[in-house]
């Protein structure tokens, strides 16, 4: 069951308790953040990215497109060291210019980790394997 995002707003404005017992509120991931310009945590990061692919991933599905084309790009979602991600510009300040080996772990694992609880039961669900098994084996890849 999914929370209907105003019956929970009039609730909060009843009972402002309930935001204590739903930490996010009405509001998104992002929204979170948006007034705190200040990096994400790579974990958080990585699951951010993973719900803008798995959208784009969606779209072109849907659209009847090639998934190819995006599957070439993963490698900006998706990065191996040395490489970092290449994040829209509205998405905040990168956390630093040459992220820590641990920093690449936590990212792919909170990439890995959200796109392992997205199940479509479409053909994207086999795509999506695919990406996980690369996020996976750029974490391997990483010696700390």
């Amino acid at each position: 069951m999914q929370l209907n995002k105003k019956l929970l707003a009039i609730i909060g404005k009843r009972f402002p308790a309930i935001y204590d017992v739903i930490p996010r509120g009405p509001q998104g991931g992002l929204a979170r953040v948006a007034l705190n310009p200040q990096p994400l945590p790579p974990h958080e990061l990585g699951a951010a990215v993973a719900e803008e692919f798995v959208r784009y991933l969606w779209v072109a599905e849907r659209g009847g497109l090639d998934m190819k084309t995006l599957m070439s790009d993963l490698d900006d979602w998706c990065p191996t060291r040395p490489k970092i991600p290449k994040l829209p510009p509205w998405w905040g300040p990168f956390p630093e210019p040459e992220p820590r080996p641990e920093w690449f772990v936590d990212y792919h694992l909170g990439f890995a980790a959200r796109l392992s609880a997205v199940e479509t039961g479409t053909r994207l669900d086999k795509t999506l394997d695919q990406v996980i098994e690369r996020s996976l084996s750029a974490i391997e890849a990483v010696k700390l």
